[in-house]
């Protein structure tokens, strides 16, 4: 322990980033530190406690047994802590602050042209970038602050993150108007006798189809798979495939593409949507602002 006997909590949320990454690389660029002055903090942290907090292993490092004893009794204390002084800062959309926003495509279709629209933003701009493929990458982004909130049908269970339902929506069928063998409704003989473009979702890796019915589907014919659910809609209008996607994505498109929407010949499961961000920045005015923006977003487009 230092001469004052007091540690110094810099040390206490650098530390915390590390063991939280298990990374000084990534603990550096989360918090805005170069990678010497992060392992200099440790260094100091190490010596004011007299214990080792972590050790080397391969490339990487890993936490002693007394880093996640001392993590677990000070992550709620410094949450804690952080949160309390975030309450006290006002949010002023006067000045300037861009946030950065995760979404998948239907939440894009949705927010983006609304917040285009909106007048009231004042100084405050919003990016929007896709969801990345992965969970792990998902919550490093957003534990490093890389992006603000994000928006997905998914939502990761691991703590330190908190989660949203912000909007309902179902699966539904496409084809062609002037199909010549589906008008307006269809049965499960004609689902699987038909072409069909897919879907794959980006984090689940699984077809829409078979991700939102309750029971497995049989293998279908697949004519093409694509990555873009406009781009599936588009292929869709233009040959007698048929496809699946949100009813949101499906009305907001049908007249564009001149697309009929039916109703699966299957029992499906909700297509919910969820807002996901870090503990963090729960109780910041400026999350706070962005995510009641968000839920007035999506209440406006429903």
């Amino acid at each position: 322990m230092s001469e004052s006997g007091k540690l110094d909590l810099n040390l206490l949320n650098i530390f915390l980033e590390v063991f939280r990454l298990k990374s000084i690389t990534l603990a550096a660029d989360s918090l805005g530190m170069t990678q010497p002055g992060v392992s200099g903090a440790l260094k100091r942290l190490q010596q004011q406690i007299g214990t080792d907090l972590f050790i080397r292993e391969g490339r990487g490092i890993t936490p002693t047994n007394a880093a996640i004893q001392l993590a677990i009794q000070i992550e709620p204390a410094l949450q804690g802590i952080n949160s309390a002084i975030g309450t006290l800062k006002q949010f002023d959309n006067q000045q300037y602050r861009q946030f950065r926003i995760l979404v998948n495509e239907s939440a894009l279709a949705k927010i983006q042209p609304i917040v285009e629209a909106d007048q009231t933003l004042g100084k405050i701009a919003i990016e929007f970038n896709m969801v990345p493929n992965n969970e792990e990458d998902l919550l490093n982004s957003l534990s490093m602050q890389k992006a603000d909130l994000a928006i997905d049908i998914h939502y990761p269970k691991v703590n330190g993150y908190k989660t949203q339902k912000v909007q309902d929506d179902e699966l539904v069928l496409i084809a062609r108007k002037g199909h010549p063998r589906i008008d307006g409704t269809i049965d499960q003989v004609q689902f699987y006798s038909e072409k069909h473009v897919t879907f794959r979702m980006r984090r689940s890796n699984q077809y829409t189809a078979d991700y939102f019915t309750t029971l497995p589907l049989k293998e279908r014919k697949i004519s093409a798979e694509c990555d873009s659910l406009i781009a599936m809609c588009a292929l869709i209008s233009a040959s007698d495939c048929i496809g699946s996607t949100s009813r949101y994505i499906a009305n907001r498109f049908a007249n564009q593409f001149q697309l009929q929407v039916l109703a699966l010949p299957f029992e499906t499961i909700p297509v919910q949507q969820y807002m996901i961000w870090h503990k963090r920045t729960d109780n910041h005015p400026s999350h706070q602002w962005l995510r009641d923006k968000i839920l007035q977003y999506l209440k406006s487009s429903q």
